[in-house]
């Protein structure tokens, strides 16, 4: 702090010769060291530059020597103006009617003022003579700037880079397509002095210290300012934050429909999951995609073929043995394109249509009543030692069938021969000419 006063231009306006405005200012407390004017006066104060003040002192007559019970000013005031004509009043020394008297005073105010004219308005001069005003020394201190920095400056998606320090004043940032907007919270180091505060300013709006304030991203390049202004000094500093938005080449839904029936996927859908699978009956020829693009903008081909977002696209025919392999492809204007890729395999059918035995002409019973899905079976006769087994496959195209062990075609007998007395057990295997899974069907004849 210091004495702006020995720094600025005095005038006054009126004085008593010879004891001009400037005797006021030039810091010697002598009796010919002063200002006079005549009541009511002003005596007036332009600072070389812009000072926050908050103190100011005025030495009276009783300083220098003057007897201090009739020497005093009864009434002034200290007050600033930016135009030299409209005055705001900061601080008031009223010695009219206390106990109390003030015969120098040495007095600070808050909030601190910055102004470009000062004065003392004497409104009531000397106790002997209120007509007359005197001053021997007037002083008017300003305060240190504070702080324009920050302390912190977080962001709740993405990361700040390079971490953050007062003295950096530029940061980036990217964040995912799926995030719209982003707090700014920017913390002063110096929120409040003097009784004021540090004003902050995200895109020119005004924000509290510690708080948050949501800007709105656009895809791309996001310019945001936080301009920081000293609680004391007026002293301005920038920061700016650059935060990308990324576009997308993300799906945010994807499934496989039969007709109007959503097929189950596995895994479940993930955007950024690329590969899934889908199991569909053998009975069925075609499906369609349905695939929603995260960004509007986007284009989206599925297998080769123009797709709208949100709506079905197909008929996609199956193969007929084996997995078909569907592309779904998303591109925009500043990515390379994403693939999610969907196989489509068909359940295998490793089931029998029919399954007789039957001795001679005549077909036995089996226990129980023969049943797809149902693999195990008994049955009893007697008098023979061989019997005719014949297995009809569901998929006889995709199916090879043995019968303990013996290749036999669908729908064609197989003579099991040499049964003895007892529980005889035929094996008829149902295997995957593609993927070699099988089923097993039992079958336990007794002979007696």
């Amino acid at each position: 702090m210091g004495n702006t006063a020995l720094t600025g231009q005095v005038s006054a306006s009126s004085y008593i010769a010879p004891f001009e405005a400037a005797r006021a200012v030039d810091g010697i407390l002598k009796p010919v060291n002063r200002w006079v004017g005549e009541v009511p006066c002003t005596l007036n104060f332009t600072p070389n530059q812009l000072y926050c003040v908050n103190r100011w002192v005025v030495n009276g007559m009783p300083t220098v020597g003057w007897d201090p019970q009739q020497y005093y000013l009864l009434t002034y005031s200290l007050q600033g103006s930016n135009n030299n004509t409209s005055w705001v009043t900061l601080d008031t020394v009223d010695n009219t009617n206390t106990s109390t008297i003030t015969y120098s005073s040495d007095r600070t105010f808050v909030p601190t003022a910055a102004y470009t004219y000062y004065r003392v308005n004497v409104t009531k001069g000397l106790k002997c003579n209120p007509n007359i005003a005197s001053i021997s020394n007037f002083q008017l201190f300003s305060v240190d700037p504070t702080s324009p920095y920050l302390s912190s400056l977080t962001i709740n998606s993405g990361t700040l880079t390079p971490a953050f320090t007062k003295t950096t004043f530029a940061y980036t940032a990217s964040v995912d397509y799926s995030t719209t907007s982003i707090v700014v919270t920017p913390t002063a180091e110096t929120p409040t002095a003097y009784g004021q505060n540090a004003v902050i300013r995200v895109n020119g709006a005004v924000t509290a210290s510690g708080a948050g304030a949501a800007v709105n991203l656009a895809v791309g390049v996001n310019t945001i300012t936080i301009d920081v202004t000293s609680a004391v000094g007026y002293i301005t500093q920038r920061y700016t934050l650059t935060v990308t938005r990324l576009n997308s080449n993300k799906l945010t839904s994807l499934s496989v429909l039969n007709g109007t029936t959503v097929l189950p996927m596995t895994p479940n859908f993930d955007k950024n999951t690329f590969g899934y699978t889908v199991e569909v009956d053998s009975t069925v020829q075609s499906v369609m995609i349905n695939a929603t693009c995260e960004n509007p903008a986007s284009t989206m081909t599925i297998n080769g073929g123009a797709a709208v977002s949100g709506t079905p696209y197909g008929p996609i025919p199956l193969q007929t043995t084996g997995d078909t392999t569907v592309n779904v492809i998303v591109s925009t204007a500043s990515m390379s394109s994403q693939t999610y890729t969907v196989t489509i395999k068909r359940k295998e059918d490793l089931t029998l249509y029919s399954l007789s035995v039957k001795n001679g002409k005549t077909s036995l019973v089996l226990q129980p009543a023969f049943s797809s899905t149902q693999y195990q079976y008994s049955t009893s006769v007697s008098g023979t030692t061989s019997l005719s087994v014949t297995p009809t496959a569901s998929n006889a195209n995709g199916v090879n069938i043995t019968v303990n062990g013996n290749t036999v075609a669908s729908g064609s007998p197989y003579t099991a021969a040499n049964l003895q007395i007892g529980v005889n057990t035929i094996n008829i295997d149902v295997t995957s000419k593609n993927t070699g899974n099988k089923n097993t069907y039992i079958c336990n004849i007794t002979i007696s």
